[in-house]
């Protein structure tokens, strides 16, 4: 190899040389910036998991803290609105709270006065109520003592049977008698039924057989023929519609008696009771459909339908929601329906000092028009719900029927949604704990002091409430969710809702209606339901008498059997009496009924109600002036 190759190849291995170095240089530049970026994100990554750490920290926190607010809001709730057994008393330096931005502006010296006034009145009002309970709770701890019964005597109506207890003749031999101890104890009877067998000597005129035999006349029958007697009818209303017994249950109850009345005997029975008291139905109907203000709600029953449609029923039925096809041709066939369907009972009622009546309408389906037909010629305020067929209830009458909503119905709303909001839940149920605790106040006042009291101290409330309503924290709430539903009940129902504000009559709520109404939503779960269509209508009208013989405490089967009797008799003899608005029919009404036999009115129970009441009113009133005096100051 000569001397100029040599050259080239150590000068192209210098510049190899050259080249590795400079890119070694630039791979070393490269690692001290990957290692300056790495201890760059090292920095970060420890930061991020210190402020990661600390965002934990602060989240289950919260948790714990948003835990403690949801338990003691459902403890509040269940201060205001649980159970007696679950409520706490109210602490006395309770205190009033503004909502959300709401500011309270100092009072001048004459809103100072006035505001001092009127908690002297409200103080004086309270004293005065607990002073007038406190004076009849003596009053009837003297009646007692004056008769020398106690609440664990028995009742001197009650039947005594004496049993004498004494030595043998041996045992007295000797023996000097000084007197007889008395002692009283509760004996039970098994249901007794009993054959009357009536015996009807029958007479001819000696020598004149022309002119035929005399007896006395057979005794009536609540259909002629039957061999029951009116108390057994009555019995058995009794036993089904007042204290719930179903039929095969009465087939046990009467068994203990030695008798075994087959089912379609009871129905039978049921049925004749049904037809002879149609007339009384209809007058305590009438009465109600006169009445400024009339209460309503309504409820499904089960209906066993038993092949007994009638055709146009059988079409409302067809075309229900659930049945396949809506077309003429598509509709199923008889054979297709089930053997039950959903019917519907609509309660009436209206306010004690009116018509203390419970009027119960039957139906196969709960169209408007039903509400409709009912309340075609009726002419004042309806309060009830706003679901359903109630609502548009007024635009439907074209103004003869004023709505009256339920607060009661809307205050559930938010009960429902405090799980979705408790803060607005809470403050909405609290706007409600006030406006209550007005009516509370009103129940013992006339109208026009009753009127007074609302206007004074529920409208402020409701203004309060229309604030809240309108301000920011209520508008932000999502119309989709829990609260925003409850929110939009009240301001879509605000009108009927404060219809009670301008008529001192109308209650707030329609908690009547609901306590009626009870006893059926309960039974249709258990034992309640209709046996057949063409029997439904007259079973809630039976069921119509008992419930109002019910609400005053009467005793049931000696009402049913002496208005059976009556209402019998002049069916059979004098027809012209059970006449719409006829005296003979008025007095037969539960209430005027229990005037004219007050034996049979249950005045243990009546006492007891009012004593339950006043003792709440009592406690409700002490809690009252307890407030006010914390909130006064020392």
């Amino acid at each position: 190899m000569d001397d100029a190759v040599l050259r080239e190849q150590l000068r192209q291995s210098e510049e190899d040389r050259e080249a590795l170095r400079n890119e070694l240089a630039s791979l070393r530049a490269s690692l001290d910036h990957v290692v300056k970026q790495f201890e760059a994100l090292r920095h970060d990554y420890t930061s991020l998991a210190e402020t990661t750490r600390i965002v934990i920290g602060e989240r289950d926190a919260l948790g714990v803290r948003v835990a403690e607010l949801e338990a003691a809001n459902h403890r509040l709730v269940d201060m205001l609105w649980g159970r007696r057994s679950e409520r706490r008393t109210e602490s006395p330096d309770q205190q009033h709270l503004p909502f959300g931005d709401e500011a309270e502006e100092p009072l001048s010296e004459a809103e100072q006065q006035i505001l001092m006034a009127q908690t002297q009145q409200d103080d004086a009002s309270d004293e005065e109520l607990l002073r007038q309970l406190k004076a009849r709770r003596e009053a009837r701890r003297k009646a007692q003592l004056q008769k020398g019964q106690s609440r664990e005597d028995f009742p001197p109506e009650i039947e005594r049977r004496e049993k004498l207890l004494d030595l043998s003749e041996e045992q007295k031999q000797g023996l000097l008698p000084i007197g007889v101890k008395v002692t009283e104890r509760m004996r039970f009877e098994k249901p007794h039924v009993y054959v009357e067998v009536v015996k009807r000597p029958q007479y001819v005129v000696a020598g004149q057989p022309e002119k035929g035999v005399r007896s006395m006349p057979p005794p009536l029958s609540i259909v002629e023929g039957c061999k029951y007697d009116f108390s057994v009818v009555a019995a058995m209303a009794a036993l089904k519609f007042a204290f719930h017994v179903p039929t095969y249950r009465q087939q046990d109850w009467f068994a203990q008696c030695g008798w075994f009345p087959s089912r379609s005997t009871v129905n039978d029975l049921l049925n004749y009771a049904v037809a002879t008291i149609g007339p009384l139905y209809w007058q305590m109907w009438q009465r109600l459909l006169v009445q400024p203000i009339l209460l309503g709600d309504d409820t499904t029953l089960c209906l066993l339908l038993r092949n007994g449609l009638e055709e146009e029923d059988w079409a409302k039925l067809s075309t229900r929601k659930g049945f396949q096809g809506v077309g003429e041709s598509e509709r199923p066939s008889r054979g297709d329906l089930p053997g039950s369907a959903t019917s519907y009972a609509w309660l009436y009622t209206s306010l004690d000092d009116l018509a203390p009546y419970n009027v119960f309408h039957w139906s196969l389906t709960h169209q408007n028009a039903e509400i409709d037909g009912h309340l075609a010629s009726y002419r004042g305020i309806f309060v009830g719900d706003a679901a359903g067929a109630n609502a548009r209830l007024a635009q439907r009458s074209a103004g003869r029927i004023i709505h009256a909503s339920c607060n009661m119905h809307a205050r559930r709303e938010f009960i429902e949604a405090e799980s979705n909001d408790p803060i607005l839940a809470a403050q909405a149920i609290s706007f409600y704990r006030q406006l209550y605790d007005v009516e509370e106040r009103g129940k013992m006042l006339d109208v026009a002091a009753r009127h007074q009291l609302r206007q004074r101290d529920a409208v402020p409330i409701w203004n309060c409430m229309r604030s809240w309503l309108d301000g920011a924290a209520a508008k932000r709430a999502l119309p989709s969710s829990r609260i925003g539903e409850a929110l939009g009940y009240l301001r879509n129902q605000w009108s009927a809702l404060t219809v009670y504000l301008g008529d001192p009559r109308v209650p707030i709520d329609n908690a009547q209606s609901e306590q009626i109404i009870r006893p059926l939503t309960v039974g249709r779960n258990n034992w309640q339901f209709l046996g057949h269509p063409k029997a439904a209508a007259g079973r809630l009208q039976l069921y119509s008498v008992v419930s109002s013989a019910h609400r005053h405490h009467l005793m049931i089967d000696d009402y049913l059997e002496d208005v059976l009797y009556k209402m019998a008799d002049a069916q059979q003899n004098h027809p012209a009496d059970l006449e719409l608005g006829s005296p003979y029919l008025a007095d037969l009404l539960p209430d005027r009924w229990a005037l004219s036999h007050s034996r049979f009115v249950r005045r243990d129970r009546v006492e007891d109600r009012q004593a339950v009441f006043e003792a709440k009113r009592g406690r409700r009133a002490k809690a009252r002036i307890l407030a006010r005096a914390s909130k006064a100051g020392p």
